[in-house]
């Protein structure tokens, strides 16, 4: 491949931390056979189906970052990263570093419903308000409050009031959102963990942190 087409794949990558699609190298002027001889001789190697990493980027988050870039594979590298499907649920909790549930299958919050072919991804629909939505590394994901009531009322993945309460509170632990902001989020939500319907945000926090062995008042 020539010298011209290998950086038009380095500009795309450099813009989504070493990644980039099939749809958006053919965008390039860049063949599939083009890429399966890059793949050959060990210049790009393939993540998951339409998806590559140039050699010598070695992101953190990368298989999230993969399977994000796969649900909107056509997508102008250069294009702000919040216009399209949102990291949410539990691979929101893993790019904030928060609990240890595992981010699989991968929640995409999309605005609209659409249906995926990899089992290993689960589209949610939602409209959700921006202030909910942030980007972290380059990769758009729900803010923590929102990520936490997402947690706590997923009849989906069904997971347990005390590692949704382990995730809100490392949430609190590493500053990234304050014991008021989670609790906005939480107002009338604590129905799983044997509340009233009416009770207030605080209180659902204060027993989700102490379902997970942590002092509420203290966290």
């Amino acid at each position: 491949m020539d010298a011209r087409r290998l950086a038009i794949l380095a500009a795309m990558a450099e813009q989504q931390a070493g990644l980039f699609s099939t749809a958006q190298a053919g965008a390039g002027g860049i063949t599939r056979p083009a890429l399966g001889r890059l793949a050959q001789a060990g210049v790009i190697t393939p993540l998951r189906r339409g998806i590559y990493v140039l050699r010598g980027n070695t992101p953190g988050l990368l298989d999230l970052r993969a399977v994000w870039l796969a649900a909107d594979p056509a997508r102008d590298p250069g294009a702000e990263p919040l216009d399209g499907p949102v990291l949410s649920h539990a691979a929101a909790a893993q790019v904030w570093g928060a609990g240890d549930l595992p981010a699989w299958p991968v929640d995409l919050t999309v605005a609209h419903r659409r249906w995926s072919r990899q089992q290993d991804v689960r589209f949610r629909v939602r409209d959700l308000d921006p202030a909910d939505v942030t980007v972290v590394d380059g990769l758009p994901v729900t803010g923590p409050g929102r990520t936490v009531a997402d947690l706590l009322e997923d009849r989906f993945g069904g997971h347990d009031p005390a590692h949704v309460g382990k995730v809100a509170a490392d949430l609190l632990a590493a500053r990234r959102d304050s014991f008021a902001g989670l609790s906005r989020h939480l107002h009338a939500k604590g129905g799983r963990l044997g509340l009233p319907g009416a009770d207030p945000g605080p209180l659902v926090l204060t027993a989700l942190l102490k379902a997970a062995g942590y002092d509420g008042a203290a966290a």
